[in-house]
């Protein structure tokens, strides 16, 4: 069962959305937001393989279920989108998807971004686009970069689930470099009741989003999607500001500690009165840092649970993964 708690609202004023929505990272489906694009119309698969036939995808496999195969990493190809459309409809099971390609030009000029571009530094903005078949997913994990996102779904209908980053302890974060921002919690092999629990005991967000709606989705949220049917989605990731890039800059794989402390920078006012301190210090340590990659990337992550439990405070430890994680820290720190 779908919680349904998103809101749905047409899009507000650019200050009421950075207002009301972006500083207290409060995700909202927005109906029109693109309502005069060329691509509204474009609904259906059957439309975008009429109208876009020729525009340039990367397919993959999708990566956690070939993670779970044990299968060897999946070489990238190119296919048009009307190629690739096709080969939905002829494969419907099929596991190989296009994520996070970066959106064509042709695509771009269809769909303008003319509202919140500007909320921010308008030269850090890029968009990427995501199409796969039914019963694909991504699994739950949060994103890298400190970008809000707003993903307008061009045809198809997708499920998505949102959790804050204050209810982290609950999902079990992965601490590996290669899955890093990765929860171990499954909800792709939950059943529907499984599934309405969990998301009940993290106070997640849960919606299904449609045809000609933006999903806006705040930087750092953890996610979890669901392909109900084929679909395709373009993303505009909105620019950051001068702190949360500098803080991304100097964690391209960030921790838990990151995610919380990214928070703290969204605000600008804030930032530059409460918070230059703690980033000026990590970027020092930083670029002074002579030794090796591994053993810098250690010492900041240490610095960081320290600033995260100096400005925030440290939850008591609810899992056996994030004891061993701060365990992990703490013998590094003192070597």
């Amino acid at each position: 069962m779908v919680l349904d708690n998103i809101d749905r609202i047409e899009a507000p004023p650019a200050d009421i959305f950075y207002r009301e929505y972006i500083l207290p990272q409060r995700p909202v489906i927005i109906t029109n937001l693109f309502e005069n694009s060329p691509l509204r119309p474009m609904d259906t698969l059957e439309k975008v393989k009429t109208g876009l036939t020729d525009i340039p995808l990367e397919i993959c496999a999708n990566y956690i279920a070939n993670l779970l195969n044990s299968t060897s990493a999946d070489i990238p190809r190119m296919m048009n989108l009307g190629e690739y459309l096709d080969f939905l409809q002829a494969q419907p099971t099929t596991l190989d998807i296009c994520v996070e390609y970066p959106t064509p030009q042709k695509l771009l000029q269809l769909l303008p971004l003319n509202s919140y571009q500007h909320l921010n530094d308008e030269s850090d903005l890029y968009s990427n686009m995501f199409v796969a078949a039914s019963n694909n997913y991504a699994h739950l994990h949060y994103d890298a970069d400190q970008r809000n996102v707003l993903l307008f779904q061009v045809f198809g209908t997708k499920r998505f689930v949102l959790i804050h980053p204050r209810e982290t302890q609950k999902l079990d974060a992965i601490d590996r470099l290669n899955l890093c921002r990765t929860s171990g919690i499954f909800l792709e092999n939950f059943s529907e009741a499984e599934k309405t629990d969990f998301l009940r005991y993290t106070n997640a967000y849960d919606a299904v989003l449609y045809p000609g709606e933006t999903i806006f989705m705040p930087m750092m949220i953890w996610h979890y999607i669901e392909y109900l049917e084929p679909a395709m989605s373009i993303a505009y990731r909105l620019g950051r500001n001068a702190y949360n890039r500098r803080l991304a800059k100097l964690f391209p794989a960030p921790s838990v500690d990151v995610q919380s402390l990214s928070l703290l920078l969204q605000d600008e006012t804030q930032a530059r009165s409460h918070h230059l301190e703690w980033l000026n210090k990590l970027e020092a340590v930083s670029d002074s840092w002579s030794g090796s990659e591994s053993d810098r990337r250690d010492t900041l992550n240490y610095l960081c649970l320290r600033i995260r439990g100096q400005y925030l405070g440290l939850e008591p430890i609810k899992n056996i993964r994030e004891l061993r994680r701060r365990e992990a820290m703490l013998s590094k720190s003192v070597k």
